[in-house]
């Protein structure tokens, strides 16, 4: 049997393409995100408002997230997949969790609405 090797980002398949909150234990407006084959992590935000890219990586399974927010600086997280097809984040700022759900397709297809790219809001994470 021959066997394949990952990326070195270590991107599965099945983490590959656009994810939005589900559930959400903190009261913010659901957000979506992207990641390409190649370790590419593009944030959304919300409603498109947002096209910010970084580079994630998998470790132990997790999916490990750099950004560079303009204005602000980096920030990183983690995305931990529960073994049912779904992400979670748990916030280092209140602990509170919310749930990423892998969505068919694009929901930003004509790319960010209302701001320059790359322009920083704050959103979700």
């Amino acid at each position: 049997m021959a066997r394949t090797t990952a990326p070195a980002a270590g991107i599965e398949p099945w983490m590959v393409g656009y994810w939005k909150v589900s559930k959400n234990e903190d009261p913010l407006p659901p957000d979506t995100f992207g990641i390409e084959a190649d370790g590419t992590y593009i944030m959304q935000g919300v409603n498109c408002r947002a096209d910010i890219r970084g580079k994630a990586h998998v470790f132990d399974g997790e999916i490990f997230t750099r950004l560079i927010l303009p204005g602000k600086g980096p920030i990183g997280f983690i995305l931990k997949p529960d073994g049912q097809g779904s992400l979670t984040f748990t916030s280092t700022r209140t602990q509170r969790n919310a749930t990423y759900s892998k969505l068919p397709g694009n929901p930003c297809p004509n790319g960010v609405v209302g701001q320059p790219a790359g322009a920083a809001t704050q959103e979700g994470h």
